[in-house]
């Protein structure tokens, strides 16, 4: 019944089914355009329904879940935008995204401040778990993108690894200038809990200027995102199962594995492992892009990001501010504060600054930022690096280079005073928060770049742009280290790229034969159809 509401709105040259939605809808309600905008509560259902190709674009506001399920089910291959303003007129959807609004989808359903999705993922992505296992695995999905959508206040109360916000599962995804905030799976405290605001299953994820902040996990595993392999497998060894996860430019703050477990009250506060990030065993590989990760909280093993046995990872230009592991008792066992690689793991590093203690006496040079757990494990780097100290366990070939600053004393150790002074995270002009650093950490970004080349790097990650900086910013010749370049230049509006502003949808337009309103081609003739609603010349004919 929500479904026989909506007409369709087309373009005249590709024919793209596209529906509009406003909070409180507007006009004819039938989405046709900005004007006849249909409600917030037509678009649960009507997504659910969709059909790959179909667009949908959303004023800024909240948003509520199909009524019958009361969660979101997004298809693969639709396009979802949000965070257009109220002055949007006819069918226009060019609108710079780095400085829109957002869409709201909210798990708190009935404004209690709770999240009441206690049973599944507030918002499921995918098309269950394709049999195929191709070369061409992910290229060959049709690819979900969204844009300027808000998911927040999700409560997961199992540990079955389904997420406490977003479960994406055997698909492909990218996310555009979208928030994920204050999602919370700590309901079981003696259950693995380990479940992100975005768990990624055998599927293909990126997310471009987005932002994490103060979401929480139970025990360990990663409370901002976790990616695992194809049917959560972690003893898989097949490559195919293999999920590929990709950030850049974005911000992960505050995010924290809670533990109230009472029979060690050191450990009452916080959780094991995998602070604000995780790759569990085989679950693939994962970039991070010119990302601040800071005030990450956990025991040990990880506290900004935890990597398992068999993964493979890529850091670049990312700084790393303040993850400190929460550990006291036992110093050398801290694991890595900033990463923890674990066995068998692939780590590449290019010109990131990861510092996380000041000097004081409880400090030592067995507390490393970066810890690479065993001799098999491998370590790459393109120079330019500046961290505290580092254990690394590996003896394959390879390493941190002579441009790296990495020293070994506490007296030349890097802290975040020494690069930092007191400058404080905050906005300086991007999309998201960031922390400029006071110290000389000069980079080569051609140099690095020119490494980065040789690096074995999948097609997904081919985006990525050393020359700008965490906000978008193009870097100076003298560009520094990290995610933030002080002299970066701000960019300019630019119709033609799509961060700034999207092309205009042509004119609506009909087309010839009768269509379901889904967008179903379904002949010429009406009459030889039984009694419904159809369109029919672009108009809502009833039979």
């Amino acid at each position: 019944m929500l479904l026989a509401a909506l007409t369709l709105s087309l373009n005249a040259q590709d024919e793209t089914i596209r529906y509009f939605f406003s909070p409180a809808g507007s006009g004819d309600n039938d989405g046709t355009s900005w004007e006849n905008a249909a409600p917030a509560d037509m678009l649960g259902a009507t997504l659910a329904s969709a059909e790959p190709g179909m667009e949908f674009y959303l004023m800024e506001g909240a948003y509520a879940p199909d009524v019958n399920t009361n969660r979101w089910i997004i298809p693969q291959g639709v396009i979802l935008k949000g965070g257009y303003p109220a002055t949007m007129t006819g069918t226009n959807t060019k609108y710079a995204f780095s400085k829109g609004g957002q869409s709201v989808f909210s798990a708190d359903l009935d404004g209690d401040g709770v999240g009441d999705n206690t049973d599944y993922a507030f918002v499921y992505i995918g098309d269950g778990t394709p049999d195929e296992k191709s070369e061409a695995y992910y290229s060959t999905w049709q690819k979900t993108e969204i844009w300027g959508i808000t998911f927040r206040d999700g409560r997961y109360m199992n540990s079955k690894y389904w997420g406490n916000m977003v479960f994406v599962q055997a698909a492909q995804v990218d996310f555009h200038f979208c928030r994920f905030l204050n999602n919370d799976s700590q309901g079981d405290p003696d259950s693995d809990g380990s479940n992100g605001a975005i768990e990624i299953w055998g599927s293909a994820v990126r997310c471009f200027d987005c932002i994490f902040r103060d979401n929480i996990t139970a025990k360990g595993s990663g409370s901002a995102f976790q990616v695992r392999a194809r049917k959560s497998n972690s003893s898989t060894t097949d490559p195919a199962d293999y999920s590929i996860a990709y950030f850049e430019r974005c911000e992960f703050r505050n995010n924290i594995t809670y533990n109230t477990v009472t029979s060690t009250p050191e450990k009452q506060v916080w959780g094991t492992y995998g602070g604000a990030a995780s790759v569990s065993d085989n679950g693939g590989t994962l970039y991070m892009v010119n990302c601040l990760l800071a005030d990450s909280k956990c025991w040990y093993r990880g506290v900004g990001l935890r990597l398992g046995t068999n993964t493979k990872a890529y850091f670049i230009c990312n700084t790393f501010y303040n993850n400190p592991c929460r550990q006291r008792s036992s110093r050398g066992s801290n694991n890595g504060s900033a990463i923890s690689a674990g066995n068998n793991s692939n780590t590449y590093y290019a010109g990131n600054i990861m510092v996380e203690y000041e000097k004081n006496d409880d400090y030592t040079a067995t507390d490393p930022v970066v810890y690479i757990q065993n001799a098999a494990a491998t370590v790459a780097s393109a120079g330019y690096n500046v961290m505290g100290t580092v254990t690394n366990n590996s003896t394959q070939a390879g390493g941190f280079i002579s441009s790296d600053n990495i020293p070994t004393s506490l007296a030349t150790v890097n802290t975040i005073e020494s690069i930092f002074g007191s400058n404080q995270i905050a906005n300086q002009g991007g999309v998201s928060d960031v922390v400029a650093p006071i110290a000389n950490v000069a980079m080569d970004v051609n140099a690095v770049q020119a490494v980065v080349n040789t690096w074995p790097v999948d097609n997904i990650a081919k985006v990525m742009d050393l020359t700008k900086d965490q906000r978008r910013y193009t870097r100076a010749s003298n560009t520094v280290s990290g995610s933030y370049d002080p002299n970066g230049v701000a960019p300019e509006d630019d119709d033609d790229d799509p961060h700034e502003a999207i092309d205009n949808v042509s004119a609506t337009a009909a087309r010839t034969g009768v269509y379901s309103l889904l967008g179903h081609y379904l002949g010429e003739d009406i009459n030889a159809l039984p009694a419904g609603v159809y369109v029919v010349n672009g108009q809502k004919i009833i039979k």
